[in-house]
């Protein structure tokens, strides 16, 4: 018997181990494949939103599929190593399918009298189209691995929530090291290319463990079975526990859980959205700055998810400790929006901006993280069907994930602004919080009050204003100190123009686009005015012009009127 169990936590930690090898490599395709994408789309945030839908709307596919077949898998470290092997060859035919993306985009929006308008909706559609055709097959057979190793780490009713947290928050472990590996070593060092290679590699390497790891499991399998034997075998151990004796634990209340991860998963979008476009101000948006952001997202996760983990015994607890967190996210995610221009560096070295964008994202993303196994525990009635509930929450999490996203990037930041966007996310953690404690209001009404009385008081309470001092902040150049006197924001870009000193100062993104002079203001020297007058004295019989950006509009005063017509792009 005691062999038996230190041959079955040998076997655990390797599963473990190869689990965050994939985090690992997943993130790598991730960093690589925005930017290879970047080259056909361009780096819109419709684009980048196009992109990163159909990479989660591949893993919810692979976790629905999973859903359906994993209970007829007798096998399943092995087929995970097949799993693997598979993700690394169709990873390294992405470039093939992107050049036919990039040959179909030209022939589908070339040739046109002007530019796509990017603000209709086709667009978009026909990005999240050839992005999920391109990455259909990887992404799928990512998303069916957190089943399949469900099904085989989970022994016992009482691991369900450990051991899915285990898993979780270890490949988010291993997400972290790929993004920060990839933005800051290997993309900048390697390229592309090889930043996919490199992933394809570690493919196959989790491919080769799992298959041995496979094998020891084959030459140990009575044993492992022998020593799980008595665990939650009772009659009716495995289907019952306190809360599903009350007459609130029925099927269709288990069931709730599922629109309640979905809404979860598209509000923690919301917010990675809203972060990211904040804190774009301060970081900029390289390579470097992207992984930094969302390596400071995931690192939350991971540890969220461990910490769960460890509380997710039982049913009851698990949906008092959802509640819990959902209203955890809600307070801490004020705590942020309110905090983060105080917490602004004063330089924007690379060092600083890690510890900032960590400080800013942890305490809201700890509790994002745990709501995965708790929601998981909730769902899952025993042993038996525990990969199947990992799978489904998987799925419908990824779902909401995309919706999140979507919506985010195309109608809710730029319909509500910042300050409108974060009382709404908060608010809606803050009704899932009444929505998960009404499966347990039949033994705790004080839980529901207590959660209705939050909501009622984030409503009137809680009135966000403009995050001024952010929007004042630039990660190339000075804060500016003038009358913010315009301030939008769009689809891709957030525009302010700052009046200062007699001048118009025009910013998106936090990056310094031009200076217009007031009406009235002495007159300046510009050299952006050259830009229209040198062309007409080098073609001096030219009657037509294209300009090339329009910024404060200063290059377009200076045409000479010989010019009869000016296209701006």
């Amino acid at each position: 018997m005691n062999y038996a169990n230190k041959n079955s936590a040998v076997i655990l930690a390797g599963v473990v181990a190869c689990f965050m090898l994939s985090g690992f490599a997943a993130l790598l395709y991730q960093m690589a494949w925005m930017r290879q994408f970047s080259l056909v789309f361009g780096t819109s945030e419709l684009a980048i939103a196009a992109v990163l839908s159909a990479y989660m709307g591949g893993l919810s596919l692979g976790a629905t599929l999973a859903a359906k077949f994993v209970h007829r898998i007798t096998r399943p470290v092995l087929f995970y190593g097949l799993l693997e092997g598979g993700i690394a060859l169709s990873a390294l035919a992405v470039p093939l399918l992107l050049k036919l993306a990039s040959i179909l985009y030209i022939g589908v929006l070339g040739g046109q009298p002007e530019p796509v308008d990017a603000s209709g909706f086709s667009q978009s559609l026909f990005y999240l189209a050839i992005a999920f055709f391109v990455l259909a097959i990887p992404t799928t057979f990512m998303g069916a691995t957190l089943p399949l190793l469900t099904k085989y780490v989970v022994q016992s009713k009482d691991q369900i929530g450990s051991r899915v947290g285990l898993l979780y928050a270890t490949n988010t472990l291993g997400a972290i090291g790929g993004t920060l590996f990839a933005g800051f070593v290997l993309l900048p060092i390697m390229g592309l290319q090889e930043t996919v290679w490199v992933g394809a590699f570690i493919n196959f390497l989790v491919f080769v463990l799992a298959a041995l790891i496979a094998r020891k499991i084959g030459n140990h399998a009575e044993l492992v079975q022998e020593s799980s034997e008595g665990e939650g075998s009772e009659p009716g151990g495995e289907v019952q526990d306190e809360l599903s004796r009350s007459e609130s634990s029925g099927p269709i209340s288990r069931l709730l859980i599922l629109p309640l991860i979905l809404i979860s998963g598209a509000n923690s979008f919301v917010y990675e959205v809203l972060w990211t476009r904040l804190l774009g101000h301060v970081l900029g948006g390289s390579i470097t700055a992207f992984a930094t952001m969302l390596a400071g997202f995931l690192g939350g996760i991971a540890i969220g998810s461990a910490i769960a983990s460890r509380f997710a015994k039982t049913r009851t607890k698990a949906i008092y400790y959802f509640v819990g967190a959902q209203c955890g996210i809600a307070l801490t995610s004020i705590l942020v929006y309110q905090l983060l221009p105080l917490a602004i560096p004063e330089s924007t070295g690379l060092g600083g901006n890690v510890i900032f964008a960590i400080m800013v994202l942890l305490p809201a993303t700890i509790f994002i993280g745990a709501t995965f196994p708790l929601a998981v525990r909730i769902l899952a009635v025993g042993k038996a069907d525990a990969a199947a509930a990992s799978a489904k929450i998987y799925s419908w999490n990824t779902v909401g994930a995309i919706a999140g996203a979507t919506l985010a990037v195309l109608l809710l930041i730029p319909l509500l602004k910042y300050e409108g966007s974060i009382k709404f996310a908060v608010l809606i953690n803050a009704c899932l919080a009444v929505a998960a404690a009404v499966l347990v209001w039949r033994r705790d009404k004080k839980v529901v009050a207590g959660t209705l009385l939050f909501v009622f008081a984030i409503l009137i309470f809680y009135q966000p204003k403009m995050p001024e001092e952010i929007l004042r902040t630039s990660s190339i150049s000075t804060q500016a100190d003038g009358e913010i006197i315009f301030y939008e924001v769009g689809r891709s870009a957030t525009v302010v123009v700052i009046e200062e000193n007699g001048l118009f100062y025009l910013r998106t993104n936090g990056l310094p686009e031009a200076a217009a002079s007031i009406v009235g203001s002495p007159p300046g020297r510009s050299s952006q005015q050259l830009l229209s007058v040198l062309p007409v004295l080098a073609r001096p019989n030219a009657e037509s012009m294209l300009v090339v950006g329009f910024g404060g509009g200063i290059a377009l005063e200076a045409v000479p009127a010989s010019v009869k017509s000016i296209d701006v792009i």
